[in-house]
C-alpha cells in the first residue's frame, strides 16, 4: 500500500494485487522487517458460552458423535435424581428448550425396543438421528444468540438471547 509502513512486495507482472484466492504468497513477498505485534485488548466481563450451562448439551452431543448411540446412553443413564441435576442447571438459567432437547436425546438413545418374544431389537435410526440433529440445531442457534448479546451494550441481554 502506498505511504504504508508494512507492505507487500508483490512482483511487477501482478500489477500492484494479488489474488488470495489464485495467486500464492510465499516468503519473499513480506518484508524482512518484522512489525511488533499488536497486543489484543483484554476481554471485559466473562465469556457468555463459558459460564453457560449449554457445556452440557455440548458434551452430551460430543459424546454421542464419538461414541454413538449406547455410549450416549451410558453418558445420561443414571438415576432419576442424577439425571434431574444434570439438566437442572439448564432448566434454572431458563435454557428450558435445551433441557428438554437433551432429555429427549439421552431418552432416544436409552430406547431399547423388544419383540415379540422379549429379545432386545433394533431400534430404528431415525429417532435417535432426528433428536440429535435436533438438539445439535438448537445449540448452535443458541450459542449465536449468546454471542450476539455479548456484543449488545445491555448485559442482561445475554440471558435473555438464549432463551
Amino acid at each position: 500500500m502506498p505511504g504504508a509502513e508494512y507492505t507487500l512486495r508483490l512482483p511487477e507482472e501482478w500489477l500492484g494485487r494479488a489474488d488470495l484466492g489464485y495467486d500464492r504468497l510465499q516468503g519473499m513477498h513480506f518484508p524482512t522487517e518484522a512489525a511488533d505485534p499488536v497486543p489484543l485488548p483484554a476481554a471485559e466481563g466473562p465469556d457468555p458460552l463459558a459460564d453457560s450451562p449449554l457445556w452440557r448439551v455440548r458434551r452430551l452431543l460430543e459424546t454421542g458423535v464419538a461414541g454413538g448411540r449406547r455410549a450416549l446412553a451410558e453418558a445420561a443413564r443414571g438415576t432419576s435424581s442424577l439425571a434431574a441435576a444434570s439438566y437442572g442447571p439448564l432448566r434454572r438459567a431458563g435454557l428450558t428448550a435445551a433441557a428438554d432437547l437433551a432429555a429427549a436425546l439421552a431418552a432416544e438413545a436409552d430406547r431399547r425396543p423388544r419383540d415379540v418374544f422379549g429379545r432386545l431389537a433394533d431400534p430404528s435410526p431415525d429417532g435417535y438421528a432426528w433428536a440429535w440433529l435436533a438438539a445439535a440445531t438448537h445449540l448452535a442457534a443458541a450459542e449465536r444468540s449468546l454471542i450476539a448479546a455479548s456484543w449488545a451494550a445491555d448485559p442482561s441481554a445475554v440471558m435473555t438471547a438464549a432463551r
